[in-house]
């Protein structure tokens, strides 16, 4: 990647250069429709975008998930579109990248459970065949970081 200083740099004072290449844009324009078809088909995988406010108590789980589980559903959908609309974007602001910092956490966390990623978990053998996503996976955690990173330097100025 021939990129100076990171995948976002600072334009002003409250505009941000998207430094991502075109084929990172590529691959992040594809995710998000990962974890929506997850999403729409209900898969395991996405229990970790909803985790249980009531894990001890079942039928005040099932109460609370039929009063906000929709809206849970389009705050991520939202959180995605916003995500994937703003990606061929070169100026950011600091909503666009509150907007890409959940929809990378929210892909992470679906890709890390279909991947059983742990903490401490070591890197896949090139062999595995769960390799290519795992490298996947890291790179949209090293995305992710950088993007706090930068702002949490943005805010300390």
């Amino acid at each position: 990647m021939n990129r100076r200083h990171g995948p976002i740099g600072r334009l002003g004072p409250d505009l941000f250069e998207n430094r991502l290449e075109e084929a990172e844009v590529e691959l992040l324009t594809i995710l998000p429709d990962v974890v929506n078809e997850a999403m729409e088909m209900n898969s395991p995988y996405v229990s970790r975008l909803f985790p249980p406010t009531y894990p001890f108590e079942p039928d005040s789980q099932k109460d609370f998930d039929s009063m906000v589980g929709d809206s849970l559903i389009e705050r991520h959908r939202g959180l995605l579109s916003g995500f994937t609309s703003t990606l061929k974007q070169k100026q950011l602001n600091h909503n666009d990248l509150a907007t890409w910092v959940g929809a990378i956490n929210d892909i992470r966390l679906v890709l890390g459970s279909a991947l059983e990623v742990y903490e401490g978990m070591d890197d896949l053998d090139e062999s595995d065949p769960r390799y290519q996503d795992f490298m996947i996976y890291n790179y949209l955690s090293w995305l992710q970081g950088s993007i706090l990173d930068f702002l949490s330097e943005q805010f300390s100025d």
